[in-house]
């Protein structure tokens, strides 16, 4: 019923009983019965949080910091742009949050990946030291 993304405050009743006005319940000059579309007066919107982009922001600042994951980079981008559009547009906030999630989560597996291709590849292991194993001793 009402525009504002609220309820009506309790006992607040329709004028026109949620009905039009004028024959067949239309108004003769083409305008919308009052009440229709807008919701009462002094009826706030509902309130939008930007604490999901702040997190995945702070997340994928530490994904660059401490884990040189520089594909995060991307989600913090991401993150940053969302923080831009909170008072204004709360489906951009919503969507941009989500992909910043998104990024942030596919680096995340990419870089493990990564990790277990070079524990699997036997690129950490030290080459400076001997191998005993061969010569027999």
């Amino acid at each position: 019923m009402s525009g504002y993304g609220g309820q009506p405050p309790p006992g607040w009743q329709d004028p026109y009983g949620g009905q039009g006005h004028g024959a067949y319940g239309q108004d003769p000059y083409g305008r919308p019965p009052p009440g229709h579309g807008y919701g009462p007066p002094g009826v706030p919107h509902a309130s939008v949080g930007n604490g999901g982009a702040i997190a995945a922001l702070v997340c994928n600042i530490l994904a660059v910091v401490m884990c040189c994951n520089v594909l995060a980079i991307a989600g913090i981008v991401t993150s940053a742009i969302a923080l831009g559009k909170a008072p204004g547009d709360p489906r951009s906030l919503r969507t941009l949050t989500i992909w910043s999630w998104a990024i942030l989560a596919g680096a995340m597996i990419l870089e493990i990946a990564l990790i277990i291709l070079a524990v699997a590849a036997g690129w950490t292991t030290d080459s400076g030291s001997p191998d005993y194993t061969s010569t027999g001793v």
